[in-house]
């Protein structure tokens, strides 16, 4: 039984009305809902395991563990776990703190949410079995720095797995619209202006694809196992869609249903890699 969070909720949607939806235009009470979200949390959780293996008794780290609730459902199921969470920059003191106040619910010891960066881990090599990032790697300040920190404390044999939303697909999570893959910044910037949102969080996102992530880990000691393609076209056909990078786009996914191509789409999407979120699956092998 996961702890009631509804008075959390009311001052997370106060915080995102403030910030975030500023930009977005989007209800601060259906983001906060989802950041929020015990069954999200779980579905994630559930996702892992069914890619990675179970993980009970081995040591985890959460890069960018924002509210928490991820890692308490690793620590509720016997997995070591552990998180980092940037709150030496303002913007993630409020996300820091409610991340403990969370664990401290859940009765898990607060200290296991530390202020740390993924550009430096303060870990030593070789140290967990399994390294995981949820929607963060497009807002760290360095996308291989972050890689090549993963990848060294991770053991040898031990999972690399990120989600995160693909900027060469058709659709963009945080101002929940229809995107143009691969589009400069310069030009996002008046692309979302269009849609009569403000442009101010796209200087704060990294722009990842699988192509570049392809690049960067081509000098990583780790092997590539998947990129999530059989769980994008599983995940657009679940018709109870919510939250989340596709749930704001249900709507386009009903029209594709409706029109009886939605498979095909979905199928030529990861042929093209523009599968989103993308998954990440690594080994560690040396």
């Amino acid at each position: 039984m996961y702890s009631n969070l509804s008075d959390i909720e009311k001052k997370l949607t106060a915080h995102v009305s403030k910030t975030l939806a500023l930009y977005t235009k989007r209800s601060p009470r259906e983001t906060a809902s989802a950041l929020l979200s015990w069954k999200r949390a779980q579905d994630l959780y559930d996702e892992m395991v069914s890619s990675i293996g179970p993980l009970k008794g081995k040591r985890l780290l959460e890069i960018g563990c924002g509210y928490g609730l991820f890692l308490t459902i690793c620590l509720n199921n016997g997995v070591k776990a552990e998180g980092i969470e940037p709150a030496s920059q303002e913007f993630y003191k409020f996300t820091f703190n409610i991340g403990k106040e969370i664990l401290k619910r859940s009765r898990h010891s607060k200290r296991l949410i530390k202020n740390s960066c993924g550009e430096k881990l303060p870990y030593k090599n070789s140290t967990f079995n399994a390294v995981v990032s949820l929607y963060t790697l497009e807002h760290v300040q360095n996308v291989e720095k972050v890689l090549s920190e993963c990848s060294r404390v991770l053991k040898k044999g031990g999972y690399l797995y990120i989600v995160v939303p693909n900027y060469g697909s058709f659709w963009e999570g945080h101002y929940g619209i229809p995107w143009i893959p691969y589009l400069p910044k310069s030009m996002a910037r008046l692309y979302v202006r269009l849609y009569g949102k403000l442009p101010n969080a796209i200087d704060e996102l990294q722009f990842v694809n699988q192509i570049t992530l392809e690049k960067i880990l081509k000098s990583k000691p780790v092997k590539v196992k998947t990129w999530g393609a059989a769980s994008f076209v599983k995940q657009v056909q679940d018709t109870s869609l919510s939250g989340g990078t596709l749930g704001s786009a249900k709507r386009i996914l009903d029209i594709l249903r409706y029109l009886g191509i939605l498979k095909f789409t979905a199928h030529m999407a990861c042929f093209v890699k523009a599968q989103t979120p993308i998954i990440l699956v690594a080994e560690k092998v040396s």
